[in-house]
């Protein structure tokens, strides 16, 4: 039994929330019965949101949760924490104010204005330290590296965050992937928001049927997923392309540096931290 979610935001405080896509009738009333369950509710036809009892062990609960969808051919695609009080603050990402609105801004110079963010469940709300972490990842590009890299490959964009700042920073051709259709569904409104649909396009095709090559992938996602999908970023990247990703803690980065250099990923490269979380900026070598 695997727990594969989209990503999980494992910090202290908030409620876990576990979003489940499955048909079969009785799922709803086993997921309900399981220990620490404080919920569920019905999203959509085939999705459904388990909420968890405060303070509730989020790897227990999260394999229980897999044993019942495992059970009933359903599966995990995204676990969060939602309804902390950092929703409550002011959050600035790569430079761009964060915001939550259902009105796009269109005053003022584009790099000046904030970030809209529909509010909903997909991930990305900012608040997260592995969505700043990969914040300071594109703010470094901006500073060092000249001209923004384009095209831009966000794999799990979630809410589009970081698909609609690629485009704000300079990146005229940005494709933003997730597998979870409530996020891209939403991720689609914020570009809208944003005014970006001449230069964001979501999409919910798997990573493995994209073709094509990228001067920029993003990758802000759980390790289970971002460890699997590593052998196939050499055919995506273009030569002396740039990686930005986040969601590892600890230790996770050494396996990751691992895996990349044994995937021929290597390259300058610089780690960032936010309290356990790391974060990293990789500009591969130039093939010959």
């Amino acid at each position: 039994m695997s727990v594969n979610p989209v990503f999980s935001e494992y910090t202290s405080g908030g409620r876990l929330y576990v979003i489940v896509r499955g048909c079969d009738p009785l799922l709803s009333a086993n997921l309900s019965g399981l220990s620490g369950c404080s919920g569920v509710e019905k999203l959509a036809d085939d999705i459904l949101v388990v909420s968890a009892e405060a303070g509730v062990d989020v790897d227990e609960f999260l394999r229980r949760t897999a044993g019942v969808t495992g059970v009933f051919g359903a599966e995990i695609i995204e676990a969060r924490f939602g309804g902390d009080d950092d929703d409550q603050k002011e959050i600035c990402i790569a430079g761009f104010k964060v915001e939550a609105g259902t009105a796009g801004i269109t005053a003022g110079a584009p790099e000046k204005r904030p970030v809209i963010l529909e509010p909903g469940l997909a991930f990305g709300s900012g608040h997260h330290p592995s969505t700043r972490l990969m914040g300071q990842g594109l703010e470094y590009i901006a500073a060092h590296c000249g001209s923004f890299p384009d095209p831009v490959l966000d794999i799990g964009c979630g809410s589009g965050i970081l698909s609609i700042i690629c485009a704000r920073l300079g990146g005229r051709h940005v494709l933003g992937l997730d597998i979870n259709p409530t996020a891209v569904a939403g991720a689609r409104r914020n570009v809208i928001l944003n005014g970006l649909e001449g230069r964001v396009r979501i999409s919910a095709e798997s990573i493995k049927g994209i073709k094509g090559s990228f001067a920029l992938i993003t990758a802000n996602i759980s390790p289970v997923v971002l460890f699997e999908i590593i052998p196939l970023l050499p055919g995506l990247l273009t030569a002396g392309g740039i990686l930005i990703m986040a969601g590892m803690r600890g230790a996770q980065m050494d396996d990751l540096l691992n895996i990349l250099w044994k995937n021929g990923l290597d390259g300058r490269r610089q780690v960032y931290k936010d309290g356990a979380w790391r974060g990293l900026f990789l500009q591969t070598h130039k093939r010959i």
